[in-house]
């Protein structure tokens, strides 16, 4: 009993260890475990297993600290291996924990510049990032992030301030920004070091609570997943046990799911074909961003959040360079009237293959809110060559939810015919990437394969949504009651898809 008392204070130890001039530092608790092993000549396994700290102890114990963080150093780049941290922070394997810590000033200024936005324009949305400490745990792995950026993220219907005049706090989407600079000076050592800072091989996260009718939490990072798997380019998604503190109190525990965000490191990595080659353009398209000929310079640009200007056409990459020229050509080179002509500009300079995958993808998961339907949710990547690539995003109404509040859209694409998406009379607006390339048989034909090989090869089942599903289910039901509720609508898609299919070939 004495050694077991010891060895629980030995890892309390290192969960209070002082970590000035360290970044980031890691603690390998099981590994900690096997060395006090040997040292203590302990033999009965089981009665020290018994007595290592729950999940819930580890977090507890690290909220209950009470030491300052260090400031940014660049230490921590020793040994970290950012690849390999990417790749666990997306793991559906390994439960992953976000102990969020605000002071009291920072919490009452996240929540003071939404309303002050509000007060100007109308809506609850701020660019100003405040300053938290982050603790990350994977598994048994403890991972201290100080002077991390976040702010508020959603569309409008989604986003309001985290913590309501009677003082309730709800969960909101966050973004998390791993290269704030805050108020540091540029050529300070200190802005040099978070400037040029990236944690988990990415600069930016995405905290998603679930505002939608998803009981089981999985409908969008089911969705992600699928696109992954076909080889259509899409951001990582994973889920998180996200805990906010403010000034040492726990006002929030809330199942997330977290996303990888399109920025220049994930074209990096996912696109080009040379790493180390310029990031071309990438644009982030708002409502009615479809490619109809651009003739307005008001549809392009850069977003401003202090006049609250929201382009069409928002670009993300190369902001320091003032043309949108090849977006431009694009939009008339995918308009052109004359069939052959425009065929052959398809060809080379549109990814008609990625596409059609997206697009089948798209009709099984049976997200309204798509180019296809609200004409929303959609990135364009434009390499220096002309070459556009379509990057679908956000599906969080996808597998019959809907949204919230809405009952007439649940289920809404379950029934839709595989042609006609019936969004016509809510967003009239021309949908050209569809419209002007699926009139040619070609790509008929090569449209309706992909959804018939993600149908046959089970990449659209039961069997693969419940893989993750379950997963999900075993490591964080102790913070979130999920429920599966998808047999009726993955099974009635599978058929409906399938008849459709059947039909169009009987026709050709």
């Amino acid at each position: 009993m004495a050694f077991q008392v010891l060895f629980y204070c030995l890892i309390k130890e290192i969960i209070f260890l002082n970590k000035m001039n360290v970044v980031l530092k890691r603690v390998l608790i099981l590994g900690f475990l096997f060395t006090t092993l040997a040292v203590l000549e302990l033999t009965s396994e089981e009665s020290l297993m018994n007595n290592l700290p729950t999940h819930d102890e580890i977090v507890q114990s690290i909220i209950d600290r009470n030491e300052q963080t260090a400031v940014i150093d660049q230490a921590f780049e020793d040994g970290y291996d950012q690849e390999a941290e990417y790749e666990k922070l997306f793991s559906y394997d390994i439960r992953h924990t976000f102990i969020i810590e605000f002071t009291q000033e920072e919490w009452d200024g996240l929540n003071q510049d939404m309303h002050d936005y509000y007060e100007q324009y109308g809506n609850y949305k701020s660019n100003n990032y405040r300053r938290v400490t982050v603790t990350y745990i994977a598994g048994d792995e403890i991972t201290e992030i100080p002077e991390v950026g976040i702010r508020s993220k959603g569309n409008d219907y989604s986003r309001f301030p985290p913590e309501s005049e009677n003082g309730t706090v709800s969960p909101i989407h966050y973004m998390m920004k791993f290269n704030e600079t805050f108020e540091y000076v540029e050529g300070t050592d200190e802005y040099k070091d978070l400037k040029t800072r990236d944690v988990f091989d990415i600069e930016q996260l995405l905290f998603k609570s679930n505002n939608t009718n998803d009981p089981g939490l999985t409908n969008e990072v089911f969705s992600y997943e699928m696109f992954r798997q076909v080889g259509v380019p899409i951001v990582r998604a994973s889920y998180a046990d996200v805990r906010i503190v403010v000034a040492g109190k726990v006002v929030m525990v809330e199942l997330y799911n977290i996303f990888e965000q399109f920025d220049e490191e994930f074209i990096r990595k996912s696109i080009q074909e040379v790493p180390t080659k310029k990031v071309g353009d990438l644009y982030k398209g708002l409502w009615s961003a479809t490619l109809d000929p651009i003739y307005s310079s008001q549809d392009y640009g850069i977003r401003d959040w202090e006049s609250n200007y929201r382009p069409l056409y928002g670009k993300e990459t190369n902001k320091a360079i003032d043309t949108y020229n090849l977006l431009v050509d694009f939009s008339f080179g995918i308009n052109i009237n004359n069939l052959d002509s425009r065929k052959e500009f398809i060809e080379n300079y549109f990814d008609i293959d990625n596409f059609m995958r997206a697009m089948a993808v798209n009709v099984l998961v049976g997200n309204p809110d798509d180019y296809r339907g609200n004409a929303n949710n959609f990135y364009y990547y434009i390499d220096d060559t002309g070459y556009l690539t379509y990057l679908p995003f956000d599906y969080d109404n996808s597998m019959g939810a809907g949204w919230p509040g809405n009952p007439s859209f649940i289920n809404f694409t379950l029934g839709n015919d595989i042609y006609e998406w019936g969004w016509e009379s809510w967003m009239p607006c021309g949908k050209p990437l569809w419209d002007n390339t699926i009139v040619y048989e070609e790509y008929q034909i090569l449209y309706e394969d992909y959804l018939m090989e993600f149908i046959e090869d089970g990449t659209f089942s039961e069997e693969s949504y419940l893989a993750i599903y379950n997963k999900v289910e075993e490591l964080y039901s102790d913070i979130a009651d999920l429920r599966y509720t998808k047999t009726n609508y993955i099974t009635t898609k599978i058929q409906v898809v399938t008849d459709d299919v059947e039909y169009y070939r009987s026709q050709r």
